[in-house]
C-alpha cells in the first residue's frame, strides 16, 4: 500500500511499483524512450510512466508486493491487446523510504528527479505520505501530473493548489469514523483504548474515530514514535499493560505492519485478550505474519480474500489470473512474485492491482477512437469518469475532490502466515464518507463486473 518517518519510511499503504512492457511470444520486450517531453512516444504507440517505492531496505517487506502486482498488471494487459493500441512503460526506482540505505543519489528527490529527466508522463502510485509531500512543488514546476500516491493521508486532496495531484485510497480520517461507527453499534458501552502512530496516520485516525462517537479516555489515547519500532520496542509493551490495566475491551490501533505485530505480541505475552481492530495500513495478514492477529477486525477497500479461493469476486478472480499468468518473470528488471491459481491474494497485491487497473482505465478513455494521450486530457478523463479497479467502491474524482476512494468495508482475519493470511467479510456494509464534508453513508456490498478492456 507512504513517508519520511518511520511509518512513513516504513509502511503506508500501501504502495505500488508499476512498470510495463511490450511483451512479445511470452517475453517482455520493452519500448524504451518517449518521444518530446511529455513521455508519449506517438510513432511506438508507448506513454512512459514512473515511480519510487521502497523496494530494497527495511520497508520493502510486503510493500514490494504491490509494485510487483502492479508491475504484472501492466504486463499482463500490454500482451494481450494494449489499451486501444497503446502500451504502458512503467519505470520504477527504489528510494528505500529514504531510509539512506540505497546508496548516494537514490533518495526521493534524486529518483524523483530523474523519472522527470527520463521523461515520464506523470508519476503513478509513488509511496510515501511525506516522501510525495516532498515532491509536490517539485512535479507541480515541471509540469509532471503526481496520479495515486500511495498513502492514506489527507494532503492529496488539494484541487484547488494543485490540480494535477490525485491521491488513491480511502484516507485515515474516513476509516476512523467508520470504525468508530462500528464500535459505538457492535461494541457498545465497551471500554474503548487507542494506539497510533504519533504522525499524521495516528492523529487523523483518532480524529476520525472521535468524529464516529468513540473518544477513548484521555489517559487510554496512547502513541508511539515511529522509530519506536526498531529503537525502543519496549513502549508497546509498555502501551498493551497500560490499555489492560485500564480494563480497555476494545483497542484500535492504527498501526504500520512491524508496529501491529510488537503490539499483538505484547498483548499475547500479557496475557490481555481485547478485541483489536487495526487500521488497514497494518493489518494486511500476510505481511503482519503473526498468529496472534488471528479474529482482529480491520479495514479494506478490496473484496475480501480467503483461503480456498480468489474467486468471490470478478476482480479477485481476474487478479489472480494475471499474477499467475506472470509468475516469476522479470519486467523491467524487477522479478515478480511467485503465484499459482490456488494462491491466496493479499490486500497489497490487490492494492499494485487496482493502481494499474485505474490508470489503464482512464488511458482507455483518452486513446478511444484514436485519441492520443495528453496530460491535460487525461487529467479531464480522471474527473469526469468513474473508474473501475477492484475497490469495493468506486474511484472517482471530481473538480472539487481528489481523495479518490472513499469508503470500504470490514473484515476479520481468519488466517495468518506469508502465504496463508486471509480476510473474511464482517457483514456486507459498505462505508462511504464524504472527504469534504464527512458525512457518512452506508449502502450493500456488490461486485462489479471486470470491464471488457481488461478480459
Amino acid at each position: 500500500m507512504k513517508h519520511m518517518n518511520m511509518r512513513r519510511r516504513l509502511a503506508a499503504l500501501s504502495a505500488t511499483t508499476l512498470t510495463l512492457g511490450l511483451v512479445a511470444s511470452g517475453a517482455s520486450v520493452l519500448s524504451a524512450g518517449a518521444s518530446g517531453t511529455d513521455g508519449v512516444n506517438t510513432s511506438s504507440k508507448t506513454i512512459s510512466i514512473g515511480g519510487t517505492f521502497p523496494l530494497s531496505g527495511l520497508a520493502s517487506a510486503g510493500f514490494q508486493d504491490v509494485a510487483k502486482a502492479a508491475l504484472a498488471t501492466f504486463d499482463y494487459v500490454n500482451s494481450h491487446g494494449q489499451v486501444n493500441g497503446w502500451s504502458v512503460d512503467y519505470k520504477v526506482l527504489d528510494d528505500c523510504y529514504n531510509l539512506g540505505v540505497c546508496g548516494a543519489g537514490k533518495n526521493t528527490d534524486a529518483q524523483t528527479q530523474a523519472l522527470v529527466n527520463t521523461p515520464v508522463f506523470a508519476t503513478v502510485g509513488s509511496l510515501g505520505t511525506a516522501t510525495q509531500q516532498g515532491e509536490i512543488s517539485y512535479l507541480k514546476t515541471n509540469n509532471t501530473p503526481q496520479l495515486f500516491v500511495s498513502s492514506g493521508a489527507h494532503y492529496w486532496n488539494d484541487p484547488t493548489s494543485n490540480p494535477n495531484l490525485f491521491g488513491f485510497q480511502t484516507n485515515y480520517l474516513a476509516e476512523g469514523k467508520i470504525f468508530g461507527t462500528y464500535i459505538s453499534s457492535k461494541f457498545k458501552g465497551k471500554k474503548v483504548g487507542f494506539l497510533g502512530q504519533n504522525d499524521d496516520f495516528g492523529q487523523d485516525g483518532l480524529q476520525g474515530l472521535k468524529n464516529g462517537g468513540v473518544t477513548p479516555a484521555t489517559a487510554d489515547q496512547l502513541t508511539y514514535n515511529s522509530t519506536d519500532v526498531v529503537f525502543n520496542q519496549g513502549t508497546f509493551r509498555t502501551s498493551m499493560a497500560k490499555l489492560q490495566s485500564d480494563k480497555v475491551a476494545v483497542v484500535v490501533l492504527d498501526t504500520i505492519p512491524q508496529a501491529t505485530k510488537l503490539a499483538l505480541d505484547a498483548a499475547k505475552s500479557l496475557g490481555f485478550k481485547p478485541q483489536f481492530i487495526i487500521s488497514g495500513v497494518g493489518s494486511d495478514p500476510q505481511t503482519v505474519n503473526d498468529v496472534n492477529e488471528k479474529n482482529a477486525i480491520t479495514f479494506t477497500f478490496f473484496n475480501a480474500t480467503n483461503s480456498t479461493s480468489n474467486k468471490a469476486s470478478a476482480w479477485n478472480a481476474w487478479a489472480s489470473k494475471v499474477l499467475t499468468a506472470e509468475s516469476g518473470k522479470t519486467v523491467n528488471g524487477v522479478k515478480l512474485a511467485t503465484f499459482t491459481s490456488k494462491s491466496i491474494l493479499s490486500g497489497n497485491q490487490l492494492y499494485g492491482v487496482a493502481i494499474a487497473a485505474g490508470f489503464i482505465e482512464a488511458l482507455n478513455k483518452v486513446t478511444a477512437n484514436g485519441g492520443t494521450p495528453t496530460r491535460s486530457n487525461f487529467v479531464s478523463a480522471l474527473t469526469s469518469n468513474t473508474l473501475s479497479t477492484p475497490a469495493i467502491v468506486p474511484l472517482q474524482y471530481s473538480s472539487t475532490n481528489h481523495q479518490g476512494l472513499t469508503g470500504g468495508y470490514l473484515v476479520k482475519v481468519t488466517a495468518t502466515g506469508v502465504s496463508t493470511g486471509a480476510t473474511k467479510a464482517v457483514n456486507t456494509t459498505v462505508y462511504s464518507v464524504n472527504p469534504t464534508t464527512q458525512a457518512l453513508t452506508t449502502s450493500k456490498l456488490t461486485n462489479a463486473a471486470v470491464p471488457s478492456e481488461f478480459k
